[in-house]
């Protein structure tokens, strides 16, 4: 499913702690990956092949850290614009996925954190988002891609064309891994309440059930454990607070839907999910 993968490192001891997790993915069919770092040449005019001699004791290490874990690996050291090189880099390499790491309550708390936000609004490819938090002496890591990845599924649907292709890599995940899924939809009440009727939400809520009940009929052709939640609120909010419960190990949705993940490039519900996740994250691309 994702044999061959792109991992974003900005050579930091954020970008360290994810590679140690990587082999979690092998689960997934993970052989080969790129290792990849871009240098920012905006702010550096003539110091290219310094930065470069630099960076190349720590890609090797990092290079060192996944063939340990049964990774065949190559290094992909680029001189430009981090998300748009890590975007165009992952199509030179035909990888089946992007991973990139997310640092603290943000994107923005590192330089790794500040592009993750961009590469997700230019993917054309799934991007594995993980939050990783560095804390402590010696830079320890509290990654939570470490902790059983594959143990339960959130998937929130607004049961959109973005969702639609999110479900047929669900269903793949599903079958490799045997994890259990939640299905999840979330009736946005700030937008309902001023066009239905308590009557029009409660068919509404019906239809919603129909919808994953057919979800999860899909699901469990193969014997896995589908449980599903209709829930109104904030959909980001609804998300997000299910990362934090032990009943949420990751997360996989679509980024590029209608209704509540809409807005150009990425939508509102897929960037705050991102930004506040306390899992991993797979976000699916919809169809270019």
């Amino acid at each position: 499913m994702f044999e061959k993968v792109l991992i974003a490192t900005d050579l930091s001891p954020a970008s360290g702690c994810l590679i140690q997790c990587v082999a979690e993915l092998k689960a997934l069919g993970l052989k080969r990956a790129v290792l990849a770092h871009v240098v920012y040449v905006a702010n550096t005019p003539g110091l290219e092949t310094l930065l470069e001699r630099e960076a190349k004791p720590e890609l090797d290490l990092q290079k060192g850290l996944l063939e340990e874990q049964g990774i065949e690996t190559a290094i992909a050291l680029e001189l430009g614009v981090p998300a748009h090189d890590l975007n165009d880099l992952a199509g030179r390499h035909g990888v089946d996925a992007i991973i990139i790491g997310s640092r603290g309550r943000g994107l923005a708390r590192s330089a790794l954190g500040s592009v993750s936000f961009k590469v997700l609004q230019y993917a054309v490819r799934p991007v594995f988002l993980a939050r990783i938090d560095v804390t402590g002496e010696g830079d320890r890591c509290r990654l939570s891609v470490c902790r059983r990845l594959f143990q339960r599924i959130l998937f929130p649907t607004d049961f959109s064309d973005a969702s639609e292709r999110a479900v047929a890599y669900l269903e793949d995940i599903v079958r490799e891994t045997g994890a259990a899924v939640t299905l999840l939809h979330v009736f946005d009440t700030h937008h309902a309440h001023r066009h239905l009727s308590p009557d029009r939400i409660k068919e509404q809520k019906s239809l919603d059930m129909r919808r994953m009940e057919a979800i999860r009929e899909r699901l469990e052709g193969s014997g896995r454990e589908v449980t599903i939640e209709w829930a109104s609120g904030s959909p980001s909010g609804e998300i997000v607070k299910r990362t934090g419960s032990d009943d949420c190990s990751f997360v996989v949705m679509g980024n590029q839907g209608t209704g509540f993940f809409r807005e150009a490039m990425l939508g509102s519900v897929a960037h705050e999910v991102a930004r506040q996740a306390k899992t991993p994250v797979l976000f699916i691309p919809a169809a270019r």
